[in-house]
């Protein structure tokens, strides 16, 4: 009897633990260098030697891009291939066989750019985006600043290598996710298959295949990753395989950038990286509710309010943010800022500051706080403000009517005087014109 009290206890306990979450442990990653970022908030999830500098290859492409699809140029505009841009990339690099002089729609380009990661494609649109390559290279140096990237310098828009053209996995999290919120690059960057039709000089049609494994079922299922929606591999001998890549699950959208990988026989680095940050990601991390509307905060005191009142702040709206799934809510930190000297009176719904919080030194977002009551105001105070009150206008209107009554009697003066003056001089003249008669009868 006992031995089967024994197994089923047991088997009580085995069911008790496998119907716990399991959360995988922090990922293992061989590259270098990698970061895995929520694409909404830019919440860092994992990163190893983020900010370390490396080579990024043709992950380059995702800011000549960014220019390209932000500049005022239209993408039916037909670009004409120089020969410079042509010949000008090493041979044996990606290209997609353009001509010198040969014309191509703009939007074309964009696809051979980051479909095929054409290299002379990206010289073709710097130079209709800039009017050279060197200007161009000016323009993705100060764009990739104003997206926050410090430790990113560009030499040329398609990623050959240059010993001073480097970036880092964080600053090209930054990039792609700024590139995500233009609409078309997300298209560009989840086609698998493309194709250019004949042109005057390229008399076949091309068809280009996305050099991305994760989207591209044309070049192999090993790494098909069906929740993946882009973006742009990379590789150069110097820099090893690169690879930025964005993934979307029950409206969980990630970005993951590996920097640095290797190639063991037919094992992508890169890609066997890449998913495993997805994975963890995915399993470990879900959108969750900080606050919800009408959550007590903090009691405040009230400046003159009646009966010594305090008023309670509390949230005007909810706040969401992506947390692991096993957090303890009491992880996360907040920090309140009341408006200083709160006084009354305070009407229901009144903005009294806000509070943030944050988790794992990350700021999750912030939320207004508003009054929980009407707050009245204590009458003596009422009084006092109402006496107060016509005594500042009194003060103001006494000195004012002063001001006005020795105006008015100024001008009564001048007034006077002028009269007297007048009266002064007529007489005069008459005196005068009497002392003239009588002499004229001599």
């Amino acid at each position: 009897m006992q031995k089967k009290i024994a197994i089923i206890l047991l088997i009580l306990f085995i069911v008790n633990i496998l119907s716990l979450p399991v959360y995988a442990q922090t990922p293992s990653i061989n590259s270098p260098s990698a970061i895995l970022i929520d694409s909404a908030t830019g919440r860092i999830l994992y990163e190893k030697n983020a900010h370390e500098k490396m080579y990024p290859a043709s992950i380059t492409k995702i800011m000549t891009a960014i220019l390209a699809l932000e500049s005022n140029k239209n993408l039916n505009d037909i670009v004409t291939a120089s020969s410079e841009a042509v010949l000008s990339i090493e041979r044996g690099s990606s290209n997609i066989g353009i001509l010198p002089g040969e014309q191509l729609t703009l939007e074309q380009l964009l696809y051979g750019l980051l479909v095929a990661s054409a290299n002379e494609g990206a010289n073709i649109i710097a130079e209709y985006i800039a009017g050279s390559v060197d200007e161009f290279v000016k323009l993705m140096n100060k764009r990739a600043a104003e997206l926050g990237a410090k430790n990113t310098h560009f030499v040329n828009a398609n990623g050959l290598h240059d010993d001073d053209h480097y970036t880092t996995a964080y600053d090209m999290a930054l990039i792609a996710r700024h590139a995500m919120t233009i609409p078309k690059f997300r298209e560009l960057v989840n086609t698998a298959y493309y194709e250019i039709p004949p042109t005057e000089k390229y008399k076949d049609t091309r068809y280009l295949s996305n050099t991305n494994q994760l989207i591209n079922k044309y070049r192999g299922t090993k790494y098909l990753y069906e929740s993946a929606i882009g973006i742009k591999t990379g590789y150069t001998s110097k820099a090893q395989h690169t690879l930025v890549a964005a993934a979307k699950q029950n409206g969980l959208e990630l970005i993951a950038v590996v920097m640095g990988a290797k190639l063991e026989g037919t094992k992508y680095y890169s890609y066997e990286d890449t998913i495993n940050l997805f994975e963890y990601g995915f399993n470990n991390f879900s959108i969750q509710t900080v606050v919800k509307p009408g959550e007590f905060i903090e009691e405040v005191p009230v400046l003159e309010a009646k009966n010594n009142e305090r008023v309670i702040l509390q949230t005007e709206q909810p706040l969401e943010a992506l947390l692991p799934n096993n957090i303890d809510k009491s992880a996360i930190e907040k920090q309140v800022y009341p408006l200083a000297n709160i006084k009354a009176p305070i009407s229901k719904g009144d903005v009294l500051g806000f509070v943030t919080f944050k988790y794992d030194n990350q700021e999750l977002g912030r939320v207004n706080l508003i009054a929980d009551r009407n707050i009245e105001q204590e009458p003596m105070v009422i009084v006092k403000n109402k006496a107060l009150s016509i005594l500042n206008s009194l003060w103001l209107k006494i000195p004012a009517a002063l001001l006005g009554l020795l105006i008015l009697f100024s001008i009564i003066m001048r007034i006077l005087r002028s009269r007297r003056k007048s009266r002064y001089t007529f007489a005069r003249d008459k005196r005068k014109v009497r002392y003239i008669s009588k002499y004229r009868k001599w």
